[in-house]
């Protein structure tokens, strides 16, 4: 029953597929695809220890959620059914174990059987060195799925978005997209915030301005004292509470260059000071060479008692549509 409930859906998605002219547009239509990965394996190997491995990576938590939600959602079928239909899939996982291997290696190949495709490709001598491998690769193997879900949506954002890019461009000196019904927006003195006010799945994005005075800015606990300040005075909330970034645990701390860009990033919980509200947030910020001021982009969620994994990442993909036109120049 659950295989059939599998092939059912992916018989939906290939429909959508099929009745769009153009493929790189129309896997955007299947939503239930959102960080989904199709294993191709066979199912007694998949109760393997490798299969396990693979199992375990897939199925490894998200960081900085309330509650734990695993960074993929998994679906597994034997290689006999890999059929078009299931080619239509936007994340595929091939293995393949061969004596001819001397490394255990892993390989990607886009657009494989579609337009906006990723397929892995594992190859390795035996199941254990494939399992080892596995194993001390995960953190690897997960950047780079996620990387590849958030290029993917952020195309989408390019074409698909209603930002008001004159007015960021004017205020900041970039250009950046981000998703549709974010209509209610509140602009200060070097402030943009817009948010759709959902009750049950809000998403908001900040975006905010400072002078670039040295490289400390850039450290974790420095992001995360300038958002308490900045998003603490300007996002209120009742019984006179105000946005926090949360002490639950330590903000995910990392740099990393998208687009040309070098940003540092933090992800962590938020939540508001004297009342129930909080959830996921990441923020990046980086130098506009042009103005000489540091940008910082915040975007978090709130989804009480659901899932938000693809909330989240729908508002993460906008950082890797972040351009600064020359034309911002001085």
């Amino acid at each position: 029953m659950k295989k059939m409930r599998i092939l059912i859906a992916f018989a939906a998605l290939s429909f959508v597929l099929s009745s769009c002219n153009n493929l790189a547009t129309g896997w955007m239509s299947a939503s239930s695809a959102s960080s989904e990965v199709l294993v191709i394996i066979d199912k007694d190997e998949w109760l393997e220890p490798y299969g396990r491995a693979l199992f375990d990576v897939l199925n490894s938590p998200m960081l900085g959620m309330p509650q734990q939600e695993a960074n993929f959602k998994i679906l597994q079928i034997d290689p006999k059914n890999f059929t078009s239909t299931f080619k239509m899939a936007r994340n595929i996982i091939l293995v393949d174990i061969s004596s001819d291997y001397t490394t255990t290696k892993m390989s990607s190949e886009n657009n494989k059987f579609a337009s906006g495709q990723v397929v892995l490709t594992f190859k390795a001598h035996d199941k254990e060195a494939l399992k080892d491998y596995l194993q001390e690769h995960e953190k690897q193997i997960v950047d780079y799925l996620v990387k590849k879900e958030l290029e993917r949506t952020a195309e989408w954002l390019k074409k698909e978005s209603a930002t008001p890019k004159t007015r960021i461009k004017n205020s900041f000196g970039i250009e950046i997209d981000y998703p549709k019904g974010l209509a209610n927006i509140t602009e200060d003195d070097n402030f943009f915030w817009a948010t759709n006010n959902s009750a049950e799945s809000r998403q908001d994005i900040v975006i905010y301005s400072l002078p670039y005075t040295s490289e400390k800015i850039f450290e974790g606990d420095s992001l995360v004292a300038i958002r308490n300040r900045v998003l603490g005075k300007q996002i209120k909330g009742s019984f006179d509470s105000q946005m926090t970034t949360s002490t639950y645990y330590r903000p995910d701390y990392r740099r990393i260059e998208i687009n040309g860009i070098f940003r540092a990033e933090i992800r962590g919980l938020w939540e508001m000071t004297t009342d129930m509200m909080g959830g996921p947030f990441v923020s990046q910020a980086f130098v506009n060479e042009n103005t000489g001021k540091v940008i910082f982009v915040d975007v978090f969620v709130y989804a009480p008692e659901k899932k938000k994994r693809n909330l989240i990442r729908n508002m993460e993909a906008s950082f890797y549509t972040i351009t600064i036109p020359d034309e911002t120049k001085k």
